[in-house]
């Protein structure tokens, strides 16, 4: 007997129904996370507290073609932890993004007559009829979070110093040691 397929549902979903986007004809949706839905997604994105997030999302079918183009805007609110003092990094992000989805998994990538770019490559498969914009929102919100944030002011050196962890000899000062020995013998 196969194993089921368990999927965790989205902490922000909206789903839009490919079958109402029509031809060169721009469908704009304006959508906003709840503080339940902000709170979800700040677990998933090992934030500190997420806020106010907005999405702008303009979709549009391309004439011609299964393939549905995806663009849009998001802000946020963020607060992270600083990779050295760990204090809270408070920050507002602002995106763009775009993407495009297919309902053709068969279609080979050579045929197709459009001269778009190389997104196309990347374009995702539509499922049940349906996109979700909450999804997409929320997967482009977390390539635009700083990687490794930083409270102002603080450096990692001073950091050492004041933890003590400035004097211990690393690995490769050990390694380098040896290699001095092995010179000299």
């Amino acid at each position: 007997m196969p194993a089921e397929l368990h999927m965790t549902p989205p902490e922000f979903s909206r789903l839009i129904a490919i079958e109402g986007i029509t031809p060169d004809k721009t469908r704009t949706e304006e959508i906003e996370a709840t503080e339940e839905e902000c709170a979800a997604l700040a677990e998933r994105f090992g934030l500190r507290h997420l806020a106010n997030l907005k999405g702008t999302v303009n979709i549009r079918r391309i004439s011609g073609s299964d393939m549905i183009k995806i663009d849009g805007k998001l802000s946020a609110d963020v607060v992270q932890a600083c990779v050295v003092s760990l204090q809270d990094v408070h920050g507002h992000v602002d995106g763009v993004f775009d993407t495009y989805f297919t309902q053709n998994v068969a279609a080979p990538r050579d045929e197709m007559e459009l001269t778009l770019d190389d997104d196309l490559e990347a374009a995702e498969i539509v499922t049940g009829g349906m996109i979700d914009m909450g999804e997409v929102v929320a997967q482009y919100l977390s390539l635009e979070l700083d990687p490794y944030p930083r409270a102002p002011g603080v450096s990692l050196a001073a950091q050492m110093r004041e933890t003590g962890t400035g004097g211990k000899a690393n690995p490769f000062q050990v390694l380098a040691g040896l290699k001095e020995q092995e010179d000299e013998e």
